[in-house]
C-alpha cells in the first residue's frame, strides 16, 4: 500500500511539474487583449503536438528495486470534434525513454511506448482567446523495449491551455499521463503501474 501510495504522489507530482513548465511558455495576462471566440465554432479538427517525454520508475514483481527511465522524444498527432465547450479526440500518442537503470546496471536501450487514445477534453472559457482544458484518456497502449512487445489498456488525464490565434487555428500546450495498471510475462517479469507522462506543444486546425 505504502508502494501505491508512493508511485500516485510520483505521478502527481510529475503531472503538476510537466504543467508549470509548459503554461509559463504562455505567461501572459489571460485576460489583457482577448476577444470572444464564436461560440458556434465547432466541427472537425485535426490536432499535432511535440515535446518531451518521461516514462515513471516501473515496479517489477518480485524485485525490491524499480526501473528508473531517461528523457526521450514525446508527440502525438489525430483528430477530434469540438462541440463547443467540449471536444473528443482520437489521437496517436508516442512516448520514448533514451536509456534506463535497474538494479544499478544501466542500459541505452531505448524502450517506445505507442497508444491509441480516445479523450474528452472540457474548454473553461470557450467564449474566451484563452482556454484552460481538463479531460480524462482510456487508451490501448504498446510497450517495446529491448526486442520484445506488449500490449495493454491504459488510463490516464490530460490538461493544458490553449490560444485561439484565428477562426481555424489554436495553439497550446498539453500534459498527459498515461498508466498500464498491470503488465505481465513481459520478457519474464511481471511489471505494475507502468506510466508516461508527455508534455508537448501543439496546433489544432479546424477543417
Amino acid at each position: 500500500l505504502a508502494r501505491n501510495y508512493r508511485l500516485s504522489m510520483k505521478v502527481l507530482s510529475r503531472l503538476i511539474c510537466s504543467s508549470a513548465v509548459g503554461l509559463s511558455i504562455f505567461a501572459s495576462p489571460v485576460g489583457a487583449g482577448e476577444s470572444l471566440k464564436n461560440n458556434s465554432d465547432t466541427g472537425s479538427y485535426f490536432t499535432g503536438s511535440i515535446g518531451g517525454s518521461l516514462v515513471g520508475d516501473i515496479d517489477v514483481e518480485g524485485s525490491s528495486s524499480d526501473i528508473e527511465f531517461d528523457t526521450g522524444l514525446g508527440l502525438d498527432l489525430g483528430f477530434g470534434y469540438d462541440f463547443g465547450t467540449t471536444r473528443a479526440e482520437v489521437t496517436w500518442s508516442r512516448g520514448a525513454a533514451s536509456g534506463a537503470t535497474w538494479q544499478g546496471f544501466a542500459s541505452e536501450e531505448d524502450t517506445t511506448i505507442n497508444s491509441i487514445v480516445a479523450s474528452y477534453y472540457w474548454d473553461f472559457r470557450n467564449g474566451k482567446k484563452w482556454s484552460p482544458f481538463v479531460g480524462p484518456s482510456i487508451a490501448i497502449t504498446s510497450i517495446e523495449s529491448d526486442g520484445t512487445s506488449e500490449s495493454s489498456t491504459s488510463w490516464g488525464l490530460g490538461f493544458g491551455l490553449s490560444y485561439k490565434t484565428s477562426d481555424n487555428l489554436d495553439i497550446f500546450y498539453k500534459s498527459q499521463t498515461l498508466i498500464v495498471p498491470e503488465l505481465e510475462d513481459f520478457d519474464g517479469w511481471d511489471y505494475e503501474n507502468i506510466n508516461y507522462t508527455n508534455g508537448t506543444i501543439g496546433v489544432r486546425y479546424r477543417f
